[in-house]
């Protein structure tokens, strides 16, 4: 934990799905003061009510705070701006907020103007002294963080594929990030990184990965992740890798998703909100069984000369959790102010070994594997639950159903 009680977090949007998690744990994983902000303070109340965490008088402060209307004069002091809103036009009062109070920043969008910065705003942000860091969470987020992680358990590494399940129980909730979710489709690539170089897989190439926690094996689509494409220039052995997410379901998968394909290439602004409704919708009409959230890498290489395979899944039954978490993780480094000025990917500036001991150390389950010709070690840590979460339950073997349909992702075939 960071013992640096004096520092304060702004946390915009903390009544949204991914900012009551937020709370929950930067109060529980770090001493810093947290103010919570949101455009209604009944909200604020509630959440505050609902925070099981010692302290909270000292270290919790509330903000009624529209960020399309914001008067950064009128702003408490902070350190850090954690962003857990989806992308939107209000974001460029926020990065100027950022940028006058000389504060850090940390967002989980998608996409924004800071990943591809225009040069002016790039020399701001480094002039202020501030450390930017986007797309945090599992993905984007993690997913460069367990490639790198990967890496160390071997001599030379030359394959980490990193493949995600989400199957909640209740379907998915339509919010903001939803919405851009489907917007994200519209610059869809079905790319990975094979044998050097970044080509474009056909849709009898995507793989059939085989995930833990009782999902088995099930059918993967590319998703491209600007975190991997940077990948190849910090880990020169590294000839495969991408990142894969399994569907949804039968209804989801063969019909949703087409949809919003082709609404993405006809009107993707005004479809967006209907086609992430119909998503949404979807998710909780046909859910079905394993539910929870899965994220895991798969990596191939070579360790005192010999072929070695290593895994490490990371699982909760919350995909919001599962957010939240390598976020807060990020947020503990980011506390101890050793990055330098500008802006940065999650996956690629965090220390990999730090975030997952964090990780491990706050909620959800983890396994991980390693094997090597007469050597076999396979651990599995049960990791603690939230001030707010009930444990989730070991599991101790991995079952696989045979009989478990396999999903199928139609959409690249429109492409």
């Amino acid at each position: 934990m960071n013992h640096n009680s004096s520092q304060r977090i702004l946390l915009v949007g903390a009544t949204g799905y991914a900012g009551r998690q937020l709370a929950n744990y930067l109060l529980s994983d770090t001493d810093a003061t947290v103010i919570l902000a949101g455009r209604n303070r009944a909200k604020l109340d509630e959440l505050r009510l609902r925070l099981h965490t010692h302290d909270l008088a000292d270290r919790v402060e509330l903000l009624e705070l529209d960020a399309a209307e914001l008067d950064v004069a009128a702003l408490p002091e902070f350190d850090l701006l954690v962003n857990s809103m989806a992308n939107g036009p209000h974001n460029a009062s926020l990065i100027q907020a950022c940028i006058e109070r000389r504060a850090d920043w940390i967002d989980m969008q998608m996409t924004n103007e800071l990943l591809n910065p225009t040069s002016e705003l790039q020399a701001k942000i480094e002039r202020a002294g501030c450390c930017f860091v986007i797309q945090a969470g599992f993905h984007p987020g993690i997913v460069a963080a367990l490639v790198r992680y990967a890496a160390q358990q071997m001599d030379v590494m030359d394959s980490a594929v990193v493949g995600s399940v989400i199957r909640d129980k209740t379907g998915l909730p339509f919010t903001s990030g939803v919405a851009e979710l489907v917007e994200s489709l519209r610059d869809y690539k079905s790319e990975m990184y094979k044998d050097g170089s970044w080509q474009k897989l056909k849709y009898a190439d995507y793989p059939k990965l085989e995930f833990e926690y009782d999902f088995g094996k099930l059918l993967t689509y590319p998703v491209d992740m600007p975190e991997l494409r940077r990948l190849p220039e910090l880990l020169q052995d590294l000839k495969n890798t991408g990142f894969f997410v399994a569907g949804f379901n039968w209804f989801a998968d063969y019909l949703v998703t087409p949809l919003i394909m082709l609404g993405s290439g006809i009107a993707p602004r005004q479809t967006a909100s209907s086609l992430g409704h119909l998503l949404s919708w979807s998710t909780k009409k046909f859910a079905k069984p394993p539910y929870g959230t899965v994220v895991q890498v798969d990596a191939e290489g070579q360790r005192d000369g010999q072929p070695v395979r290593f895994r490490l899944s990371l699982y909760h039954e919350d995909a919001y959790v599962l957010t939240a978490v390598p976020t807060v993780a990020m947020i503990r480094q980011m506390l101890l102010k050793e990055f330098q000025p500008g802006i940065q990917l999650m996956g690629l500036c965090c220390d990999p070994v730090k975030l997952l001991a964090d990780i491990e150390g706050t909620a959800g389950t983890t396994r991980a594997s390693c094997s090597m010709p007469q050597l076999q070690d396979h651990s599995r840590h049960a990791l603690r639950a939230s001030p707010d979460l009930e444990p989730v339950a070991a599991q101790d073997r991995l079952e696989h159903d045979p009989a478990y349909p396999r999903v199928v992702s139609e959409f690249a075939r429109i492409l």
